[in-house]
């Protein structure tokens, strides 16, 4: 049986699933395809949001844990209000 799949594959003509060979080479389908992932629509609020916190990660954990503990204090403040 192995030896069949594998003379099928060595095949001049032969056509792996997309499926399979993506598995087989480690990438996505789109990827192996050449398909450029469809660009998501954030609104321009997120985007500043998510490139601060991308800043954020690249800080020193202590740096984080000051931030953090601003964060917690202006939460429960504004949130007695």
């Amino acid at each position: 049986m192995f030896q069949r799949v594998v003379a099928y594959y060595e095949a001049d003509d032969a056509q792996p699933p997309g499926a399979l060979l993506a598995t087989a080479l480690d990438v996505s389908a789109d990827d192996l395809l050449g398909i450029e992932p469809l660009k998501e629509k954030v609104p321009p609020k997120t985007a500043r949001i998510r490139r601060r916190l991308q800043q954020f990660e690249d800080l020193p954990p202590a740096d984080q844990k000051a931030i953090l503990k601003f964060v917690d204090a202006l939460v429960k403040t504004r949130g007695n209000a």
